[in-house]
């Protein structure tokens, strides 16, 4: 992969993002946007970019409120490395993310597919993992448990994953292209465009 876009909309019409993933040098960078609406808050537009390793581990984050209400700042901006240490954009640590190796923005259907990459579980193989999970448009980020297992690994027709938000009490069948991005969040997300 050397660049694509990619689109998903939320089955409820409530949302759409639109994600560029572009490879480097040492890894990737993908730049989303995001607009939709949540419960009874206005419509908003976010803005995400995120620096991955080659190996799909996140380094850095900086997600941006464009438009909308939020109970938090209108930018949040995060570094993290190889040991899961978390930092904010002035360098200091944010220990309570500690022990987290990506963000999952609830609005977006790429951030699930990190863990997916990150792990490389093989059939029957499931990991609990700690995620940075950030509220939107709140913007409140908070570490949640996950579980991810995996029905069929990634191969040249896709994959498919369960995947468990501990914190929720609910799960979901992902199914995956070759690339491990999100094609099917049953109600949540659906990929419309792939280019």
């Amino acid at each position: 992969m050397t660049g694509q876009d990619t689109i998903w909309t939320d089955p409820q019409g409530a949302g759409l993002e639109h994600l560029h993933l572009g490879k480097e040098d040492e890894g990737f960078l993908a730049d989303a946007m995001f607009v939709g609406r949540s419960d009874d808050l206005p419509p908003f537009r976010l803005h995400l970019l995120l620096r991955l390793s080659a190996e799909w581990r996140m380094e850095a984050a900086t997600v941006r409120l464009l438009s909308g209400s939020s109970e938090g700042p209108r930018e949040l901006s995060f570094t993290v490395n190889g040991g899961a240490d978390w930092r904010d954009a002035e360098g200091r640590s944010i220990s309570e993310l500690n022990g987290c190796y990506e963000i999952d923005l609830a609005t977006s259907a790429f951030t699930k597919s990190l863990p997916i990459r990150r792990l490389g579980l093989a059939a029957g193989e499931s990991a609990e993992i700690s995620v940075a999970y950030l509220d939107v448009p709140l913007m409140r980020v908070r570490p949640v448990r996950q579980r991810y297992s995996c029905i069929a690994p990634l191969g040249p027709d896709g994959g498919l994953y369960r995947y468990e938000p501990l914190f929720r009490g609910n799960a979901h069948e992902l199914q995956v292209d070759s690339d491990g991005l999100v094609t099917d969040y049953p109600g949540a997300f659906r990929r419309v465009y792939a280019g």
